[in-house]
């Protein structure tokens, strides 16, 4: 029973560790947020452009009215809306036209981009200058000799 005991205390303090030691980590943004805040020069200002379209269809209204309450015929015509009143007999017809449209909305988003650069990029282009006038000078050496020891032997 005292051995059951311990063994389940044991596995529950485990577990109390293994909760602890899950939360107490450090997450990937905190770290790059700290990097970040120790290196600004990785950090460069961007913008993202977002355009959208929205497309306002055509609209048309018809309504009657009848003669003896509208006396006069009207014509309206204000951009992209024309409204025309006319009359036949004693019906007066209104027709009202909204011609189709297009919204285009353009947003610029500034952002952070973080430069990523290969430190080791730089030492091998660096090392790569003296390798190749180290080989350079190594066969001029080579071809030396070799034109040496050719006059040696005539």
């Amino acid at each position: 029973m005292k051995r059951i005991m311990t063994q389940r205390i044991g596995m529950a303090s485990l577990m109390i560790m293994a909760v602890l030691m899950l939360f107490s980590s450090c997450s990937a943004e905190k770290r790059l947020h700290r990097l970040v805040a120790l290196h600004p020069e990785l950090v460069t200002k961007d913008t993202i452009r977002i355009q959208d379209t929205t497309l306002i269809p055509e609209v048309r209204i018809d309504t009657l009215v009848h003669y003896s309450r509208l006396k006069d015929t009207v014509t309206i015509e204000k951009e992209k809306l024309t409204v025309r009143i006319h009359q036949v007999r004693d019906t007066v017809y209104i027709e009202a036209i909204q011609k189709p449209d297009t919204i285009v909305h353009v947003r610029e988003i500034p952002v952070e981009k973080i430069i990523h650069e290969n430190p080791y990029a730089k030492e091998k282009q660096q090392n790569a200058g003296w390798v190749q006038a180290l080989a350079l000078i190594l066969t001029c050496g080579i071809v030396y000799l070799l034109i040496k020891l050719d006059k040696k032997e005539l």
